[in-house]
Formats: structure tokens, C-alpha cells, sequence
């Protein structure tokens, strides 16, 4: 290794007894080092000085020039930012499905297996308060040319649906008398609610939709910044968490400047800058995928709910034979598909 291939002196290194050499130089004619000063220079301060001279050559900064590692960094960004970001938002997206279904999952348990009521609007309160949590961080309001009805904030009443879900359940668990009333007050809350949700997917495939902009962003202390060839969905640009590097720098980069002081080529060399790339639209295909998904099946679901009014709840999976259950205190230890006036 290197170790072993320097002086002896440079080995021990024992002071005054065993001094450094001269400061020295690869002559590139004799095809070894010749001494170049008086001056004492350990073995790694050479070492140091040939891997500094490996880019002589560089360009030579100027005013308003950026590093050359940045423009490097900047370049390599363009691969892989799309999927950085998306990632994230997919992550949130999916915070906000799993507590919506949580709050459902948790109202059923309470009201079918323990047989509670008060319970229900507790446990749907602190998940409703979690997704009114992490609407309020992540989603900025920040205004967008175009959108109509995909513009409205929807994010501010979807939380709230859970709400909707235990009255309804309240009154279909409930001991009163069936009756029209009360059943049609349970299917206008239902309603109400998969609008509600299907106005949601509609905006989240809005507020994930990237945006492409006209002009370079100005940088100010505190706020975001990501280059203009970043097409970033500005609802989130305060929660993707992506260090873009800068296209301007007013500190000068030393080892540019070392580079460029080496050698007579310094002003001869461009500046490196970061390639040029297409935008990476592939993460936001994906998931613009999923969120059509999301779409098709609110609709799949409100076609089934609107099928069961006009037929009859249960008619698309009820077979001959079998019992409907409805309030479930009338039939209480009677599961849905056993059939009637048997136990089998």
C-alpha cells in the first residue's frame, strides 16, 4: 500500500532525527522527482499536491459562476427527484386512506362485536383529528391557473365524513321502529359522504399533478427552492424535502479555483454544467395510475350503492333462501348469511 512505499523517515517520523525531505517535483522528462526548494515537505504533502494537480486545467470561476460539483450534483438529481417525491406523497396519500378506514373499521367493531355507542364517536374522533392533522401540514394552499371544481378545498371538510358514518350507524344499531325516515336519513348521510370522498380522490389527483413553470424560481432565506426544470406539484413543496442544488453561488469554490490556478488551461476550459435531461415523468405516470384507480372505484362503489336502493339492500350478493338483517338488534346473535329458520 502507500504506507509502505514511503521514506523511512516518513514511517517513524521522529522529529529532528529524522527530517523530511525536500520539497520536490515529478520531472516529467527525467521521469522522477528533482528537488524544486530548501524547503522540508513530508511524503503526503506531495501526495496531496499530485492528486490537486490530477484536474489541472479547470475552468476558471468568474462572477455568478456556480461549482463545478454543484452543476455534477444537480445533473445526477434529474434521475432520481421524480421518485423522491412521489414517494413521499404516495406515503401521505396513504395516511390519509388508512385513518379514513380506521375510523370505519373501529365504528364497526364498537357497534357489531361490542354493542357500544359512545365508544364509536371517541375512537372516530382521535383519528378524525390525525387526518385534520396531517391535511393541515402537508397540503399548502397555494393558488393554480385552472382547475374549476378541482380547485375547491376539499381537504378541509374530508376529515369530517367519519362523523356522518357513526350517526348513521347509531340510528341503523339503534332499538327504534324501522322506518322510512329513518332510512332514507341514513342513505342522504351516505350520499353526503361518498360525494364527499369522491370530491377527495378528484382532488388529490388535482394537487398531485405536476406543474411546470414559465420562469426561474427566485431563492429567499426560508422558503423552497427547486429549479425551473423540475415540474414539482406546488401543494407540497413545503413537505417533498428535496436540497436542490443552487444554479448561482456568491462563495467562491477553493478547489475550482486551485484547479484553475495550476495550469495555463484554466482559461481556456468551460465551465462544467449539468446535462441536460428530459423531465423524469415516470414516478408521476405510476402514480397517476393509482389515483385513477382511487377514482373508479368510488364510482364502482356509488353505482352498487345506487343498484341496492332501487333493488333492495344486499341484492347484488343475496341468494335465494337467505335472510336480511336490518336493524341488527332483531336479530342479534344471527350472522347475515346463515339461512332461514336454520343454524347451519
Amino acid at each position: 500500500n502507500s504506507y509502505e512505499k514511503q521514506r523511512v523517515a516518513d514511517v517513524f517520523r521522529v522529529p529532528f532525527a529524522c527530517p523530511a525531505g525536500q520539497e520536490s517535483e515529478k520531472d516529467p522528462e527525467a521521469g522522477w522527482r528533482v528537488p524544486i526548494s530548501d524547503r522540508r515537505m513530508p511524503r503526503w504533502y506531495h501526495d496531496e499536491v499530485d492528486e490537486l494537480r490530477q484536474d489541472e486545467g479547470g475552468a476558471k470561476p468568474v462572477a455568478g459562476s456556480n461549482p463545478e460539483h454543484f452543476e455534477l450534483y444537480r445533473g445526477l438529481q434529474s434521475e432520481w427527484w421524480g421518485h423522491d417525491v412521489y414517494s413521499r406523497i404516495g406515503i401521505f396519500y396513504f395516511m390519509c386512506h388508512w385513518l379514513t378506514s380506521a375510523s370505519l373499521y373501529s365504528m364497526c367493531h364498537i357497534y357489531t362485536e361490542l354493542r357500544c355507542i359512545w365508544p364509536a364517536y371517541t375512537t372516530t374522533a382521535c383519528f378524525v383529528a390525525a387526518h385534520r392533522g396531517i391535511l393541515k401540514l402537508d397540503i399548502v394552499a397555494k393558488p393554480r391557473e385552472g382547475g374549476g371544481l378541482l380547485g375547491l378545498p376539499v381537504e378541509k371538510v374530508v376529515p369530517f365524513t367519519p362523523f356522518l358514518c357513526v350517526i348513521g350507524m347509531n340510528i341503523d344499531y339503534s332499538i327504534l321502529e324501522p322506518s322510512p325516515l329513518r332510512q332514507g336519513i341514513v342513505y342522504s348521510l351516505s350520499w353526503v359522504c361518498y360525494a364527499t370522498q369522491f370530491a377527495w380522490a378528484l382532488r388529490m389527483y388535482y394537487l398531485a399533478a405536476p406543474n411546470t413553470q414559465t420562469e426561474e424560481r427566485a431563492e429567499s432565506p426560508g422558503q423552497p427552492w427547486w429549479p425551473q426544470e423540475w415540474p414539482l406539484p406546488p401543494a407540497f413543496e413545503e413537505a417533498i424535502y428535496m436540497v436542490a442544488a443552487p444554479k448561482q453561488s456568491q462563495q467562491p469554490c477553493l478547489q475550482q479555483e486551485m484547479k484553475a490556478a495550476k495550469g495555463k488551461k484554466g482559461y481556456e476550459v468551460p465551465a462544467k454544467r449539468a446535462r441536460g435531461a428530459p423531465a423524469a415523468t415516470l414516478p408521476w405516470k405510476l402514480f397517476r395510475g393509482a389515483c385513477i384507480s382511487v377514482i373508479s372505484m368510488w364510482i364502482f362503489i356509488m353505482i352498487g350503492r345506487a343498484f341496492e336502493m332501487v333493488n333492495g339492500e344486499r341484492w347484488l350478493l343475496k341468494q335465494e333462501g337467505r335472510m336480511e338483517r336490518w336493524p341488527a338488534h332483531m336479530q342479534p346473535w344471527m350472522t347475515p348469511w346463515t339461512r332461514k329458520g336454520s343454524r347451519n
